[in-house]
Parts: C-alpha cells; structure tokens; sequence
C-alpha cells in the first residue's frame, strides 16, 4: 500500500512541476508575441510620422524654391519655406511640425556643393538654384515595443524620424506656338520705346508674298514657319493642329514669310468659323470676336470692360469663354468672313486655342532685301482677338499682347506644370530630391 502512494505523491509533483515550466513558457512567449505585435504597430505608427514630415518637407522646398529670382534676399525664402513647412502636422495630425531657421532651410548653386543656410551661404546670390528643407521629430514614444525590454540585452527608446526635400525653379510648360512673330517693341513700326502694355491690340505688319524679297510695312507682328522655312502649307496644320508645340530655343532662326492669304480659313477655325464643306481644326470655348464695332475700348479684351459701337456692355474673353459664346457673324462684327459660327456643342467639346505664343524677334533686319530668316530673341503671350477677312486682308488682323511669356502668372502657362527646358512659361517651383 504504501508503494501507490509514494507513486502517486511523485507523479503529482513531477506535473506540478511541468505545468510551472509551462506557464514559465508561456509567460515569455506572450511577452514576445505582444512586443512583436506592438513592434509592428510602432514600426506603423513611425511610417506615418515619416510620410507627414515628407510632406512637411516638400511644403518647405517647394515654397522657398520660389523666391530663388536671383535677387530676392534669402531670408524671404527661407521665410517662406518655414511657414508653408509649419502648416502640416505630425503624428496622427495632433501636434504642429517645428521648423527652426537657418537649420532647416540651407541653399547651394549645385547638387555637387554643400547645402549652406542663409547666414553661412558663400554663394553668389544671382548662381543659388537649390533649397533643401530638413525636418526631424524627436523622442517619438512606443506604444507596445517596450515590452520586448523585459528579455535580457534589449532596451528599446524613444525613436527619431527625419525628412528632406530639396527643390528648384524651372520653367512651366506653355500653349503652343502660332506661325507669327512678333516685332520686339523698339523695332515695330512704329517703335514702341517703353515696350508693349499688357491688353494692347497688336496689328499685323502688312507685306507681300513675292518669294524673293519680305517687304513689310507699318505694324507689330507678322506671319513665320517656326520650322525655319517659309512653308504656307506647315503653317496652315499648324494653325488646325495644336501649333508649334516643340518651341525653337532663343538665338534659333525661323523662316518669315510675307502675308499668307491662304490661311484665312485655318486661322478663322479656332474662333468656331466654319464654312460648307470644309473640315477644320478644334475651335476655342469661344468665339466672340472682339473689333472696332464690338470692342469699343480697343484695349484689353482679356479680362477688361467695354462696350460695343451701340454702347451696350459686351463680355471679355474670360467670361465669353465660360459661357461658351459662339462668333457673333459678320453682320455684327462688320468683318467679311464668310463663315458662320459653330453649334454651341462645338465650342464646349473645345479648347484653349486662342492663348498663344509666338516668337519675339528683331524686325530692323527684315529691312534687308532677302531676308527670310531671324532669329528668336524671346517669347510672347498672345490673345487672338478677331478673325481674317476672306482673301486675307492682313491690315485689320490683331492680337492683344497679354505679356512675356515667362511672367508669373502668364495665361499662357499650363496650370504651372513644370515643362521641359526648352520650356518658354514663367519660372515654377519643382522638387528633386
């Protein structure tokens, strides 16, 4: 009797003993699975704070990189950057990103050279292209990864999360060109010594087709194949196609033709003038023609006020434009076109076609018999205000002068998307790093 005992009093030891280790076992591994998950949450919780101090970064770079003009004092953009930067949050959007000045925003005039900030800066300020923006969180606390400190040699802190953006100006992608140049204002006819005004009517430069001379008389712009050559038919699919979208670079030669008379029809098209029989290009959300008789105020058609010959207020191109409004006909704009205006459902299926550039060019050259090619000095913003009278009767053509085509805010500009560089817009900020 005894021996059962005994047995029984050492089996029941040996398993209080086992189900102790186990529970030891146990105890550890759920340490280790709670610390494992609370890792993955704090890794989570990091990724997070990481992303929102990236854009916190690239808020900074992108608003200082815009003051960098060459002349703009540093302090301005680094003013700039530390305000738009300081407008994000961080962790979970609960506390407001710090910035600190000359730490934050440094500047270099190549991606080779160190970043300097405003006060230490050794760099010409006309040569400074790049602005780097760094910004970090310190002491970011675990939620759970703590736990793992309980297992021996582990001892884990508060983390630090850092971001940087670096970022330059560039020019902005444009509308494309039309085939016209345009007389750089000391060289019209007249000349124009202060230089165009914004909203001025520009007219045509009159001048003749003979193949073996460019004649031209009186005015401010003039036809041009900005392909370089003289071709009447390149300029026709370029005024129905989207126009000379890959843009000659400055000091390129283009051809000058003399008057075209042909292209009346292509040209016409974009203001929604269309005749029986023939298929054009896409025409403007609008084609409201603005002339002497609709026009009084002959002078900024853009966004400005006037009325027409009977003293009744007319609509600008912008809000003509929102409106769809069709060509009003010959009979109202005393033009001879010979055309009528498309359906209303033409003029929304449309597009930007009237905001145009063209090149800017020295036309005291086009006094020399022969010449028939000139080169690009700069780039204008153009609005096409009226049509061409059937035949081409070039004299009473114009366009309104809407300003150099790298002015900010030029409504020739495609939204400020950064372009290419051969890009002819105004100067817009873009991230490289």
């Amino acid at each position: 009797m005894t021996r059962p005992r005994l047995h029984g009093t050492t089996l029941a030891r040996r398993h209080a003993r086992q189900r102790g280790a186990v529970a030891i076992i146990m105890g550890l591994v759920i340490v280790v699975l709670v610390g494992f998950v609370g890792l993955a949450l704090d890794l989570g919780k990091l990724y997070v704070a990481k992303s929102e101090l990236q854009n916190s970064a690239d808020s900074c770079a992108l608003a200082a990189a815009r003051d960098l003009t060459g002349a703009t004092p540093l302090a301005i953009s680094e003013a700039a950057g530390i305000t738009a930067g300081s407008r994000n949050q961080a962790l979970f959007q609960k506390e407001q990103v710090q910035l600190v000045a000359s730490s934050s925003v440094t500047y270099t005039d190549s991606l080779s050279n160190p970043f300097l900030d405003k006060d230490s800066s050794t760099y010409a300020l006309n040569t400074i292209k790049y602005v780097r923006c760094d910004v970090s969180r310190v002491g970011i606390a675990h939620w759970f990864a703590q736990v793992l400190n309980a297992m021996p040699g582990i001892n884990i802190g508060p983390s630090t999360v850092a971001a940087f953006a670096v970022a330059t100006t560039t020019s902005a992608q444009t509308t494309c060109a039309i085939p016209v140049f345009v007389c750089r204002p000391d060289t019209a006819t007249p000349p124009v010594p202060g230089g165009y005004t914004i909203g001025q009517w520009l007219t045509t430069k009159a001048g003749t087709e003979d193949k073996d001379s460019v004649a031209y008389g009186g005015g401010n712009f003039g036809w041009a194949d900005l392909t370089g050559g003289t071709s009447a038919k390149e300029m026709a699919n370029q005024l129905k196609g989207a126009g000379q979208c890959n843009l000659p670079s400055l000091g390129a030669e283009i051809g000058t033709t003399g008057e075209k008379a042909s292209l009346a029809d292509e040209w016409n098209s974009r203001f929604g003038i269309i005749k029986a029989g023939k298929t054009l290009g896409v025409t403007d959300f609008t084609g409201f023609t603005y002339t002497d008789a609709t026009w009084i105020a002959k002078f900024n058609a853009y966004d400005g006020s006037s009325t027409d010959s009977l003293g009744n207020a007319q609509p600008n191109f912008l809000a003509a434009r929102k409106a769809y409004n069709a060509y009003q006909g010959d009979a109202t704009t005393l033009l001879d076109t010979q055309g009528s205006a498309a359906a209303k459902s033409v003029y929304e299926a449309g597009a930007d076609r009237r905001l145009v550039l063209a090149p800017i060019v020295d036309c005291t050259t086009l006094a020399t018999p022969g010449t028939h090619k000139i080169p690009v000095t700069g780039w204008a913003c153009l609005l096409m205000v009226e049509p061409m009278q059937k035949g081409g009767n070039n004299s009473t053509v114009r366009l309104e002068y809407r300003g150099d085509s790298s002015i900010a805010g030029s409504p020739c500009a495609s939204q400020g998307m950064p372009g290419s560089s051969t890009s002819a817009g105004p100067l817009v900020p873009v991230l490289v790093q």
